[in-house]
């Protein structure tokens, strides 16, 4: 009777003392909850400039030969180009096409910061910047 009695009361003792660490578990995900979206609000609120996609430009990338993706965008006031090449391409023609394209971007962007970034075999291999 009496091992019942203490095993009974070292059960409730364990579920009592086990219960007491899950408030302020739920408490803390709370608080990084709130915290998080605060976080969100901030940088949204911050944010300088959308993203603004040239569609013009980035369809004449795209019809480039050896290029098979890319995007010409405005960022934060920088006109930017991605240019993702076929390993086929050789590295020279590859510098060759991202300087083209910069300087179709400046004279499109005229009082713009131009950033030209080529990529082929997942390495960067032109990255041309103009001011």
């Amino acid at each position: 009777m009496k091992k019942k009695i203490l095993v009974g009361l070292f059960s409730l003792t364990l579920l009592v003392g086990c219960s007491n660490n899950e408030e302020p578990k739920k408490e803390e995900a709370k608080q990084e909850k709130k915290q998080v979206t605060q976080d969100t609000k901030k940088s949204t609120d911050t944010k300088k400039e959308e993203v603004k996609q040239n569609k013009d430009l980035t369809k004449k990338v795209k019809e480039e030969e050896g290029v098979i993706d890319g995007q010409v965008y405005m960022q934060d006031g920088t006109a930017v180009g991605t240019l993702v090449l076929d390993k086929k391409v050789s590295k020279e023609d590859a510098k060759k096409l991202a300087e083209k394209y910069a300087e179709e971007l400046k004279s499109t962007y005229k009082d713009k910061k131009i950033n030209v970034q080529a990529v082929k075999d997942g390495k960067n291999v032109a990255n041309i910047t103009k001011k």
